[in-house]
């Protein structure tokens, strides 16, 4: 994965089930936390650069990839305890993190709720939310896209294949939508359990409280861009960066993501 040291995969447990993790570089610890319904996955481009400078955990939150689904829904509450507990397993007194939509949430919890164990936030598209905002984007946007009524007690996204898909969207990234689809194949219910756990935090409430210096990334083309400027005002000591001509910055564009993120936190 990195040039900086060899990568090695771990498991941290917990009392209802093992959340893995990657870690690799050297220096201060930095933490990785994915979008919902993916997994670390998302960081292959860019950790190379990070692992450079800091000795990173890419961690596959729970219920995605790697991690085990428990057994009953989570909150974002939920989320922000697993990833105290890999810290606090692995020795990490106190780190940056570095999140990706959902994942950013899972940031802002923590921040929010122990200032203490965050350094620096660098978060990559954060949908800078109320509950009753939240609940709109829940009911307006994935509702509909859960159309499986029959799989589970609850309806979740639909089996798809990549030739119905590319068809939809002929710039379709096929590799970013296996591994999308290999995750949801196992974990569709524990998704869409997620989303509705994500819908229902008020992240505008948690926004303030947060200490860390921050640094909000958007890419220009991403529809969460509409709660930026808010998240800037709330957010104390943080900066905005839009980085033109994509829609998520770590993938799309990995070495321009990367430098922003580096000069920061750095």
């Amino acid at each position: 994965m990195a040039t900086a040291t060899q990568a090695t995969e771990h498991y941290v447990s917990r009392p209802d089930g093992r959340v893995f993790y990657t870690k690799v570089g050297r220096g201060e610890p930095l933490l990785f936390l994915h979008n919902i319904e993916l997994s670390s996955f998302i960081w292959r481009k860019c950790i190379d650069k990070f692992a450079t400078h800091f000795t990173c955990y890419l961690i596959d939150m729970p219920g995605h990839d790697r991690s085990d689904i428990p057994t009953q829904k989570y909150s974002i509450g939920d989320y922000g305890r697993a990833i105290l507990d890999v810290m606090d397993t692995v020795g990490i007194k106190q780190g940056s993190i570095v999140g990706s939509h959902g994942g950013c949430v899972v940031a802002v919890e923590v921040a929010a709720q122990r200032p203490d164990r965050v350094r620096k936030l660098v978060l990559d598209g954060i949908p800078y939310w109320n509950l009753r905002v939240g609940r709109l984007v829940f009911e307006r946007f994935w509702v509909p896209r859960f159309t499986d009524t029959t799989s589970y007690d609850v309806a979740v996204y639909p089996l798809k294949t990549w030739e119905e898909e590319v068809k939809k969207s002929p710039n379709l990234d096929r590799e970013h939508w296996e591994k999308e689809e290999e995750i949801s194949r196992r974990s569709r219910r524990w998704i869409r359990l997620s989303f509705e756990a994500l819908t229902e935090y008020d992240v505008e409430a948690a926004g303030p409280r947060i200490k860390a210096p921050t640094l909000l990334v958007n890419g220009e083309q991403d529809v969460l861009r509409r709660g930026e400027q808010k998240a800037k005002d709330a957010i104390r000591s943080s900066q905005l960066k839009v980085v033109p001509g994509c829609r998520a910055p770590h993938w799309d564009k990995p070495d321009e993501f990367a430098k922003l993120a580096l000069d920061f936190l750095r």
